[in-house]
């Protein structure tokens, strides 16, 4: 009986005995794995991890503050549309979707250039190794893996994005412990294939402070990764097949529950086309300053953000105001009245501007 036993047990022996040997043998290499690029850590323990993690909750705090201006946006060409018997105020969706994707890729970019202040980017590790091709933003991943002398990568290990992450590990996995190549690269396919069929949420768990930043809003993310198709400083028009896939994320979306049912008043639809010289009122203008955020980058872009909480100045920063000439009053998008202003959540005042300019005629007359 004991003969059997030990006869049974001896190949799992070979395997872990195997196992520890090769796991000894390789060097672990330490990355930070994100949508847009792969950085490489040069020393282990990280000595940027404040740095990093300012720069991570600046990035959260905009595109929490984006989504809700977003939200605030829709809701009122929602009352506008009910107003107007229904109709779609398609030009005003379309530009609020423009905004959102210049805000989330403008707070990439700032993101990034601090990123690479502090790390050496790395992005050829995609070429061989493919499971790298991140298809979801939100934090970069802290990513260790014991290579081989052959320079096969064996196992893969998840440290925390930045030391007070409060969020779940990728995969419901552990922290810090070893999980073979090969059962990551199964994960990654299988949690695809799982964020596609809920609506392909382009965030993966992000949080300021303690507080999650939920974007339901459908983004283009070819948009937000490559600026080839921008124009004048905005992301492309949006165009009718945008709509449809659009409207399709969002049906997938109610169906798991994760977004409320469509509160449309009415299913009339206007031309898709603007007229041309018809610019929405919900265009946001944006700009840069050469002011300093926490994250370390020169850039802040001028548009709300949300402060980061402990740090209540930081990146907060306001809407540059359009001026109406005639009243010299601001004029705030989403109202008909003039002189208002709106509040966002984080406590900044912020007022919407228009793209309503005079022409040079206009003003020699007095208007």
């Amino acid at each position: 009986m004991e003969e059997r036993l030990r006869i049974r047990l001896l190949p799992v022996i070979i395997a872990t005995v195997i196992g520890l040997s090769a796991q000894a043998s390789a060097a672990r290499e330490y990355y930070l794995v994100g949508l847009r690029h792969i950085y490489m850590f040069d020393v282990w323990p990280d000595t940027h991890k404040q740095e990093r993690q300012a720069i991570e909750e600046q990035f959260a705090a905009s595109v929490a503050s984006a989504q809700q201006l977003y939200d605030a946006d829709m809701a009122a060409v929602r009352e506008e549309e009910a107003r107007d018997n229904g109709n779609l105020h398609q030009i005003d969706r379309d530009a609020i979707q423009q905004n959102i994707e210049q805000s989330i890729a403008e707070a990439g970019d700032a993101r990034d250039e601090g990123l690479s202040q502090l790390y050496v980017q790395c992005d050829y590790i995609r070429n061989t190794h493919q499971e790298f091709q991140v298809d979801q933003d939100g934090p970069y991943q802290v990513m260790g893996c014991d290579v081989t002398p052959t320079g096969d990568f064996q196992c893969v290990y998840y440290y925390k994005p930045y030391p007070s992450y409060p969020g779940p590990c990728p995969f419901d996995w552990t922290w810090e412990h070893p999980y073979p190549y090969s059962v990551f690269n199964l994960q990654m396919r299988l949690y695809h294939s799982t964020w596609l069929s809920i609506g392909s949420p382009v965030f993966a768990p992000m949080y300021y402070g303690d507080t999650p930043v939920v974007v339901l809003a459908p983004i283009r993310q070819v948009v937000i990764l490559n600026r080839s198709s921008w124009s004048n400083g905005r992301p492309p028009s949006v165009s009718e097949d945008d709509r449809m896939q659009f409207a399709a994320l969002k049906e997938l979306q109610r169906k798991a529950g994760i977004r409320p049912p469509s509160k449309h008043p009415g299913m009339t639809q206007v031309a898709l086309a603007p007229p041309v010289g018809v610019v929405s009122k919900y265009v946001r203008i944006r700009a840069k300053t050469e002011e300093a955020n926490p994250g370390g980058s020169r850039y802040n872009h001028i548009g709300s953000r949300l402060p980061i909480p402990g740090n209540p100045s930081a990146g907060s920063v306001i809407d540059k105001p359009v001026v109406d000439k005639t009243l010299g009053n601001p004029v705030t998008a989403g109202s008909a009245r003039v002189g208002t202003t709106t509040k966002n959540p984080g406590g900044v005042r912020v007022v919407h501007p228009t793209q309503t300019t005079k022409t040079k005629n206009d003003r020699k007359k007095g208007g």
